[in-house]
């Protein structure tokens, strides 16, 4: 520990050599006390929240702007957010059991996080699954009334059963896709059980794709919004006469093989991040290969190690247990953002970054988390990530209202000292949309207990379980997302005239990954005189501009 808080200061003195002038450095700090908003920098800046957006947000802004005071607020007791990971005594040792998001996935949308890691000096805790290892190529769908093993890489299902069971009824109206035509122009959105249905089969929405989306949004696909969601298809509709010829008039258009759409900001996003995140290949060695990753001691090491690099910042405090309650641009010419907490003296900043919510623009849905270990090893009558439940599964085979179950002995290999079955089964979502009170603690492991009996044939007691109520913890990106986001960004634009930067899963994505990734790029846009510009850092997220076409392989 010691040697990574070093390396810590040693990072952040760097960042100070590189961002300032011996020689006008009094001059600049005297002109910050006295016109704050005619500053070189910002010299007061607020985080609105401390889960793994605010963190992040911190963190990389500390290393923009090294001699301003940061201040992050956090409305709970300990920082992190949703990501929470607790380690279980059981006979024979101890086992992790993950509250939130349990594993990162590779891949460009990681570049940001690995960088992250390595200088966190994580490497090392690296927990990798390989793609073809059983816990990462085995990923199921339970329909109607049993596990139907998914295609993939290093899954061998029986098609034959797939077919038989349904949950593939209707693929074969795909071919008919090219001959239904394109949706009219006036449509602004729809949802994504809609556009399914419309250019495939409601079932292939009810069946299948249902599933997916309730593993990553805990959400409704007939509410869910198309445009946000399935945006590349979206847009190829109307790139041709239906999704298949979109993608046919786009190819050959570089000359190097198969192209896609990508949009405005992902394209921004991509060039940024390849000019400027490097990657040692020793973490791009061990993640090449693997379909996710986490640490030895669970994603909340992630959370608790860029905490304790946060304390080595001595211009960065953190207030615990300080729920912020408005805040407001000042109208006395001053270009300063005050900031009330509950129960503390309203404070002025020069510059605000919020990842707190924004109720207009996405409703949000309550997961419970039910964590099982069993003593009895290889209890699962399958070996995989876990398995997924559509909303087209009979109620009869579903009335506890799970969204999935994760077998996380087969997913992640090397957290736990002892041995054993360990599942976590996940209840509510949008399912839970219209109810005004939850199942308590004991309510929710007889639910979890009723489902694994069912789905498993697990009849053996629990030897540990674990139960956690989420409340409003994933955002929904519904039918008209796109509009609203818009216009939220232009009126926070024009009611702090910039001074407010926004950052968090209602923005970019809901996944760490994403989290992180809009942090860094909100805290790049803030150089030189960009904390000072009329914008939130959601501008080229918003932009109204043609997707452009690149190569698919393109870096």
């Amino acid at each position: 520990m010691a040697m990574r808080l070093k390396r810590h200061v040693s990072l952040f003195e760097s960042s100070i050599r590189r961002a300032t002038v011996p020689t006008v450095a009094n001059s600049l700090c005297t002109r910050c006390r006295r016109y704050a908003s005619s500053a070189a920098y910002p010299e007061n800046i607020a985080v609105l929240g401390g889960g793994i957006s605010g963190l992040a947000s911190a963190y990389f802004v500390a290393q923009e702007f090294p001699r301003s005071k940061i201040t992050i607020y956090e409305a709970e007791k300990q920082l992190g957010g949703w990501i929470r990971s607790q380690r279980i005594p059981v006979p024979g040792g101890d086992v992790l059991f993950e509250h939130g998001p349990r594993t990162l996935r590779p891949g460009r949308d990681s570049l940001v996080t690995q960088k992250l890691i390595q200088e966190l000096d994580l490497v090392g805790d690296v927990l990798a699954t390989p793609k073809k290892a059983p816990g990462a190529a085995n990923r199921y769908v339970y329909y109607p009334d049993r596990l139907n093993l998914m295609p993939g890489p290093g899954a061998r299902p029986s098609y034959f059963d797939l077919a038989k069971s349904g949950v593939f009824a209707g693929w074969h109206n795909i071919l008919a896709e090219p001959f239904q035509s394109r949706r009219d122009g006036s449509i602004r959105d729809e949802s994504v059980g809609s556009f399914l249905s419309r250019r495939v089969d409601k079932r292939i929405a009810q069946n299948l794709v249902s599933a997916i989306f309730h593993g990553i949004y805990a959400g409704d696909v007939w509410k869910l919004s198309a445009k946000t969601l399935l945006g590349t298809a979206w847009q190829l509709e109307m790139k041709g006469n239906s999704v298949w010829d979109g993608w046919m008039n786009i190819q050959g258009t570089n000359g190097k093989g198969t192209d896609t759409l990508i949009s405005p900001h992902h394209l921004d996003v991509r060039a940024r991040v390849n000019q400027e995140i490097k990657v040692d290949s020793a973490l791009s060695d061990a993640l090449r290969d693997c379909s996710v990753f986490t640490f030895k001691n669970g994603l909340q090491q992630l959370v608790d190690a860029l905490s304790q690099c946060l304390k080595t910042y001595s211009q960065i405090e953190v207030k615990l247990g300080t729920p912020v309650e408005s805040y407001n641009l000042l109208s006395n010419g001053e270009k300063q953002v005050e900031v009330t907490t509950k129960d503390g003296k309203p404070q002025n900043y020069d510059l605000v970054i919020s990842t707190l919510r924004a109720p207009a623009l996405t409703p949000y849905v309550t997961v419970m988390t039910v964590n099982l270990y069993y003593s009895t090893p290889n209890l699962n009558p399958v070996k995989g990530f876990g398995y997924l439940i559509p909303q087209g599964v009979p109620f009869e085979q579903n009335p506890e209202r799970a969204l999935g179950v994760t077998f996380d002995s087969d997913a992640v290999q090397g957290q736990d000292s002892a041995p054993g079955t360990k599942l976590t089964v996940m209840l509510g979502g949008h399912w839970w949309d219209e109810w005004d009170t939850y199942p308590d603690s004991q309510e929710g492991l007889e639910l979890a207990k009723s489902l694994v009996k069912r789905h498993l044939g697990i009849t053996e007691e629990p030897t540990r379980s674990n139960v956690g109520v989420w409340k409003d913890c994933i955002p929904q990106y519904t039918v008209g997302y796109e509009d609203r986001l818009r216009d939220y960004v232009e009126k926070t634009k024009n009611q702090f005239g910039g001074r407010v930067k926004l950052v968090g899963n209602q923005y970019n994505g809901v996944a760490v990954n994403n989290c992180i990734e809009q942090a860094w790029m909100m805290a790049r846009g803030l150089r030189h005189n960009g904390w000072k510009e009329k914008a939130t850092g959601l501008e080229s997220r918003v932009v109204d501009e043609p997707w452009s076409i690149i190569p698919v392989n393109q870096p």
